[in-house]
């Protein structure tokens, strides 16, 4: 799943035409619907038959374990179980997911058996924490890539297949944001927010300071797609986004990568890149 939702997102998964098939939709119309992982057809039936069980126990198990309401928008079969993508409630705002064993045999949902990958959801709500901080850095990045779609023929995902399929912490329809190397920062501020999930704005940016974190280990994945199903990304305009971009002073701080993708993507892993996508690899602010 972390490869699934992280790594490609950020490596590709590189196609060629030979290897170009119904996989790919366009993704103006991509929901999520399609969205598979290995060995789970039998769990992936009885997982959504049970989605109610699943739903109850994974709101359950989020506000345990992590002091966080859930939205659970999608379950998906995998190899034990099933795969729950969730979405936090207000702030701090991320999109994560967790793992629920099934008992095929006896068509049973295990609610005693939910797990998490190491430092996913601490991930997430890190990067929520760090959106709340840097809340004008963030709207800033927010009115850059809402004002590229409006002035080129690109645009982003639906929310609805980030709210589906998507665990790339905090998420947009054009970007997401994965702080994993910042480890001291992030446990310091996750347990502001553990031991006080109501924790305001102004309390964390006095305990943060966000001119002297190391920009380089904030990673944000830029990512825009062609408007339509017959445009190819094109390099001119791919260099005008990437001057504009590193013409904007307001952004967080960070290690930028941008990426432009003609109109399809895979909708079995979610994923936009393909061997005609455009990628500037690192763009440090």
């Amino acid at each position: 799943m972390n490869t699934e939702n992280n790594s490609h997102e950020t490596d590709g998964d590189y196609t060629t035409g030979d290897a170009f098939d119904d996989r790919y939709v366009s993704v103006n119309d991509y929901t999520g619907e399609g969205y598979d992982l290995v060995n789970g057809e039998k769990t992936d039936v009885i997982a959504n038959e049970k989605f109610a069980e699943i739903e109850e126990a994974m709101k359950a198990f989020f506000l345990e374990e992590y002091k966080t309401e859930v939205i659970v928008h999608n379950v998906v079969g995998n190899m034990d179980g099933a795969t729950v993508f969730v979405e936090s409630v207000g702030e701090p705002h991320f999109h994560t997911y967790a793992m629920i064993g099934i008992d095929v045999k006896e068509e049973k949902i295990m609610t005693e058996s939910i797990w998490t990958q190491d430092s996913q959801v601490e991930q997430g709500i890190f990067s929520g924490l760090l959106a709340m901080i840097m809340d004008e850095e963030f709207a800033a990045l927010d009115a850059f890539t809402d004002q590229i779609a409006e002035k080129y023929p690109v645009v982003g995902l639906r929310q609805e297949a980030i709210n589906n399929v998507k665990a790339t912490a905090y998420t947009t329809p054009y970007y997401f944001v994965q702080p994993m190397a910042l480890d001291e920062e992030m446990d310091r501020l996750n347990d502001m927010y553990f031991n006080n999930p109501d924790i305001n704005k102004e309390e964390l940016k006095k305990a943060f300071d966000k001119e002297n974190y190391d920009s380089e280990k904030l990673f944000f994945s830029i990512q825009f797609y062609m408007s339509e199903k017959d445009l190819v990304p094109d390099q001119d305009l791919f260099e005008k986004i990437v001057n504009e971009f590193s013409e904007l002073e307001e952004a967080p701080r960070g290690n930028y990568r941008i990426l432009l993708h003609d109109n399809n993507i895979n909708k079995l892993s979610a994923n936009g890149g393909q061997d005609n996508s455009l990628r500037e690899k690192s763009i440090i602010k």
